[in-house]
């Protein structure tokens, strides 16, 4: 059968079409291998890790740190964990003083039990109690010039909410083979009681640490801390100076997440920053059936609209950790890392791009990492059917990016709100450090905004995580000398990488003591469970796991 000429000239622009393709995804998709290489040289700088001829494990004569993963630890851990959960320790934001609110008196109770499950630490470590419940162990070390390092964890627990709607009641601690339950089980006596017991069974040992060990408990960190680690933290300073620590190792982070073969670790290196914005509206009242033409809630709804109307914009700066975990993806298991986001971070595309499309493509979790969040959370005006609004309030809740700050979110808000305000002849009054900036008045207004703010706290600083860090080598190297040598990660190779916390820990009151703060709950992904609401619960095992990091690290 004979072929006409337009048919071979058709055949040969689909071939030419096609290698003309097939050479556009060579030159742009990364070559990847099971190995986890992509076979580009520029890869090799990013994310390094210790190799692991540098972590080998010295016990200096000490037991297997893996002696925690045997039946019978496990069993003695279920039942110190259970003692602790047993009593509820919870925090209410509407607490008073210690020494006027009588729902502190739980902690009393905790204090006793904790006395009883660690004698050891007990008798040989110094005990403060700062303005009270604040627990400060002071375990000193045979150096008198190295610095000291700490652990921390918290007491309280958040309030359990209606018994009836758990499982197993909150503070009745159920234990089913695997899994054990109740509030604080998770967040954090996990925490607190892993490292009492890793202390314990080191202090059995006869073991001394060569650096002083610091364990700093707070016990309101749930409502913000003021009063323990806020408290905790002048002791300190007063004591070992500014910047006097080695190392804070606190509650946090995003655990260990699986991806095929490679395990990351990714402890919390930064927090965003947080502001509660503050919106008054005093307008005259006087009754409904003569309302103006906008009430004070309906000035409100317009400033409320006018915020949600402008939200923040996703930027992947240099100075978000969440590039170097991006980077670590790339370089360890490219096959899961978008072709587009690879080229992206090869040639430093431009943060703004990257935020949007990643945000678009992973969605909220890596969104609020990059973006500042902005949440109109409470509101509050009227008081009866038929009479106008006098006072109407507003709170907007941000959590700030890295590359932005308290006053650039000041500064933002007002910019937005003052218009609406002089549409509608009301006197403007900007936050009182901008007061110079924006404040208007009108012998014609027929009211005011007034804008203020509470718990302002700037970003955190980073910690670094760069490969000549020593701090962070010693760190990382406990990381993967544990999770590489534990039988519920098999032939897994851990990758340690500084992540961004959306939230905040007691850490924001310590930022005075060291550079080096760690944020990291050690923890494999879907152990801990149920966190701030009903059906709390821990996996034993991984806590057993979390116990054989805290002990490496010592």
């Amino acid at each position: 059968m004979r072929r006409s000429a337009s048919y071979f000239i058709w055949l040969a622009t689909f071939i030419l079409l096609l290698s003309v393709f097939l050479l556009y995804q060579a030159l742009h998709r990364p070559n990847v291998f099971r190995n986890g290489s992509s076979g580009i040289k520029e890869l090799d700088s990013w994310c390094p890790i210790p190799a692991p001829e540098d972590i080998r494990h010295r016990g200096h004569g000490l037991r297997p740190s893996l002696d925690f993963q045997k039946p019978e630890s496990i069993e003695l851990q279920v039942k110190r964990l259970s003692a602790a959960v047993l009593v509820p320790t919870e925090s209410w934001d509407d607490n008073d003083d210690v020494d006027v609110d009588p729902r502190w008196k739980n902690f009393d109770e905790f204090h006793r039990v904790l006395k009883k499950l660690f004698p050891k630490v007990h008798e040989v470590a110094e005990l403060q109690k700062v303005h009270r419940y604040g627990l400060v162990f002071t375990v000193k070390g045979s150096s008198t010039s190295a610095q000291p390092i700490m652990f921390m964890a918290h007491q309280d627990v958040v309030p359990a909410g209606p018994p009836e709607k758990w499982t197993h009641p909150p503070f009745e601690p159920y234990y089913d083979g695997q899994y054990l339950f109740g509030r604080g089980s998770s967040d954090c006596k996990n925490n607190l009681i892993g490292i009492l017991s890793t202390v314990e069974s080191l202090l059995e040992q006869g073991w001394r640490p060569h650096r002083t060990l610091i364990l700093a408990f707070g016990f309101d960190e749930e409502t913000g801390g003021i009063r323990g680690a806020g408290s905790i933290t002048k002791v300190l300073e007063d004591t070992w100076g500014r910047n006097g620590f080695a190392l804070i190792i606190d509650e946090g982070g995003m655990g260990l997440t699986t991806v095929e073969d490679i395990v990351y670790a990714r402890p919390g290196v930064a927090e965003k920053g947080y502001l509660d914005a503050q919106l008054v509206i005093e307008v005259s009242g006087g009754h409904s059936s003569r309302p103006p033409a906008h009430s004070g809630i309906g000035i409100m709804a317009e400033l409320i609209t006018v915020l949600e109307k402008n939200p923040y914009a996703p930027n992947l700066t240099p100075e978000n950790p969440l590039k170097e975990y991006l980077k670590c993806q790339a370089k360890f298991t490219p096959e899961k890392v978008e072709p587009w986001l690879f080229h992206a971070l090869l040639h430093d595309a431009d943060g703004e791009f990257i935020g949007k499309r990643l945000a678009e493509e992973r969605g909220p979790l890596a969104r609020w990492s990059m973006q500042t969040s902005q949440a109109v959370d409470i509101i509050r005006g009227g008081d009866k059917v038929n009479a106008l609004p006098e006072t109407i309030t507003a709170t907007v809740n941000y959590r700030i990016a890295p590359h932005e700050s308290l006053l650039i979110v000041k500064r933002r808000i007002a910019k937005l709100l003052a218009p609406v305000a002089h549409k509608h002849s009301i006197s403007f009054r900007n936050f009182p450090e901008l007061d110079f900036d924006g404040s208007s008045t009108s012998n014609t207004s027929v009211g005011s905004l007034f804008l203020s703010s509470a718990n302002d706290l700037s970003p955190s600083p980073i910690t670094p995580t760069s490969s000549s860090e020593r701090v962070w080598f010693l760190f990382s190297s406990t990381i993967r000398q544990v999770f590489e040598n534990t039988t519920t990660l098999p032939d897994k190779k851990v990758v340690p990488v500084g992540d961004i916390m959306q939230g905040n820990t007691d850490t924001i009151h310590y930022w005075n003591l060291t550079r080096n703060i760690y944020r990291f709950s050690p923890a494999r992904e879907g152990t801990r469970d149920g966190i701030h609401t009903i059906d709390e619960h821990v996996e034993m095992m991984a806590h057993a796991e979390g116990m054989r990091f805290y002990y490496g690290k010592l």
